[in-house]
Formats: structure tokens, C-alpha cells, sequence
């Protein structure tokens, strides 16, 4: 087996409060006991992690085919999420109904307006008095109003 000493390895710094680069020291049986921080240089006895942090019992061998099924539905496309909330935004709408987007205009939330730019957008939010959020059909923007 070989020595692990003078190697480095992340853990918790006891001076630094953080997981940081160690140099190890010490190792007894193949365990380490002895590190010292690369940042502080502070010596002290090893700890992987940080006081009161969790660790997560394995859960044992599972397929490929399982573990891929189960990240697939995790993810969501956020790409889906924003078409789906444009489309409930102008369902039952037409852009007739829009406004032509000015700097000057003032708009409010849940209207419709045309930009020369993005197209046709729903007004979701006002940030402030001259700040409005507005969702296009290629995803959310910031757009000024009510300028003099």
C-alpha cells in the first residue's frame, strides 16, 4: 500500500471554519490523522467535512437504466416552462390587442405589447416606476417605460 502522506486532500480547516486543501501528515493504517492547511498552516487532526454536516448513506448498487430514468425525471426544460407560461399569458388574445412598445408609453401587468425588436411580449411584473418585466416568445426581459 502506499503512503498517503504528503499528498493532499480537501477537509475541514479547524482554524479556517472551511473545506480547504490539506497537506497530509500523518496516516495510521492507511487512515489519516494528521493535516495541515495550505492556507493557514495550521496542524491539526483531519476531518472530511464540517461539524454537523450531513452525510448521506448509500442507498446501495442500482442500473444504469434506473439511475437514467430517474434523472430524466428530474429535469425540466426550462425552455418548456417558459413557451407553456408565454402561451397562458396570450391564450385568448390576439396581437391586435397590443400596444406599440415606446420608452415613453406606460404599460401595466397582464398587458400586450408589440416590440419592434422581441415581438409580441405580456407585461408580468413592474420592478419600479420605470422598470417593467416583460415575457417574450424567446424568454423574460426588462424593458424601461414611462420616460419623459
Amino acid at each position: 500500500m502506499t503512503s498517503k502522506v504528503g499528498k493532499e486532500i480537501d477537509g475541514w480547516c479547524t482554524h479556517c471554519k472551511l473545506v480547504l486543501t490539506h497537506t497530509i501528515e500523518a496516516a495510521v493504517n492507511g487512515k489519516i490523522t494528521r493535516v495541515h492547511c495550505n492556507t493557514c498552516r495550521g496542524q491539526h487532526a483531519y476531518r472530511a467535512a464540517a461539524p454537523g454536516a450531513k452525510t448521506t448513506p448509500s442507498r446501495g448498487a442500482s442500473s444504469a437504466r434506473s439511475r437514467a430514468a430517474t434523472a430524466s425525471a428530474r429535469r425540466v426544460d426550462p425552455a418548456a416552462t417558459l413557451a407553456s407560461q408565454y402561451a397562458s399569458l396570450l391564450r385568448g388574445r390576439t396581437a391586435a390587442q397590443a400596444q406599440p412598445y415606446s420608452t415613453t408609453g406606460r404599460y401595466k401587468v397582464s398587458e400586450l405589447i408589440a416590440h419592434p425588436t422581441f415581438g409580441l411580449g405580456a407585461v408580468t411584473g413592474e420592478r419600479d416606476s420605470v422598470k417593467i418585466d416583460v415575457l417574450f416568445p424567446d424568454g423574460p426581459r426588462v424593458l424601461v417605460h414611462g420616460r419623459s
